[in-house]
């Protein structure tokens, strides 16, 4: 799994719909969440259903109602979100996060995939040495953006503003926004945050998260392969590179997107 399947491609709705609006916020906000280092809180909501819930709703909100077997693409979709057994919250903690590092943080061999705009595009383009996390010039622009939409991540302190997660975090900002201007009746300011989010997915998303996912579901095999993640690691990042790619496809086609 890593590809949108094929009865949900070409399924999604243009801007301005309310339910497919907030689907898409909310998926994006899922997705900073899920793309984050693992917590307990995350292994809690893997095991009681609720990420595969989440992630199956935001889908079903974003997926146009048109078109036989969407309903069951979704949730195959998502398969990997869920467990196949009885694991612990402790045990799936440390297996999902034995798996986030093994994909993102330097080992000795180094990273397998950087979890940051900058050092990805870095590494992609075959930029000689080490590439910088925090001041670099792409970097900076990604967080003056962000200044100018008046936010900044919580760990702006401690972590690059190019992170995977905190611009899935930005886009669910920007989102969000155009989907409260819409419930307000405010089309003027609707445009406005619809055309932020169409600018910034332009300019860094769309520059580099598709390879980010497609090395992400790569990686994933490789390490399953090599007997270095479990079952439940592959098919839960398995799932999150397929999400990814779900999303991607959803901004892609949002209304005037594809021309810009």
């Amino acid at each position: 799994m890593g590809a949108v399947p094929a009865s949900l491609q070409g399924g999604f709705v243009g801007a301005g719909n309310m339910r497919e609006t907030i689907g898409l916020a909310d998926g994006c906000e899922l997705m900073g969440a899920l793309t984050r280092f693992p917590d307990s809180d995350l292994a809690l909501a893997v095991t009681s259903g609720l990420v595969r819930d989440d992630a199956i709703g935001c889908a079903r909100d974003i997926v146009s109602e048109h078109g036989d077997g969407q309903g069951d693409a979704v949730e195959i979709l998502c398969e990997g979100f869920g467990c196949v057994g009885n694991e612990e919250t402790d045990a799936l903690c440390s297996a999902l996060r034995r798996a986030w590092s093994l994909l993102y943080v330097r080992q000795g061999s180094g990273v397998a995939v950087f979890p940051y705009e900058s050092a990805f595009i870095h590494v992609r383009a075959g930029v000689p040495g080490e590439p910088a996390l925090f001041r670099s010039a792409l970097t900076l622009r990604v967080e003056r953006t962000m200044r100018e939409s008046g936010v900044l991540p919580k760990d702006a302190e401690t972590e690059p503003c190019d992170s995977v997660w905190n611009e899935w975090a930005f886009l669910s900002f920007l989102i969000g926004s155009e989907a409260k201007a819409l419930r307000e009746g405010d089309e003027e300011s609707a445009a406005f945050w619809r055309d932020r989010s169409a600018d910034f997915v332009c300019a860094h998303v769309s520059r580099w998260m598709p390879d980010f996912f497609k090395r992400t579901a790569e990686e994933v095999d490789r390490l399953a392969e090599a007997g270095k993640i479990d079952v439940v690691a592959k098919r839960f990042y398995s799932a999150l590179a397929a999400y990814g790619h779900l999303l991607l496809a959803a901004l892609n086609e949002r209304e005037g997107l594809q021309q810009r």
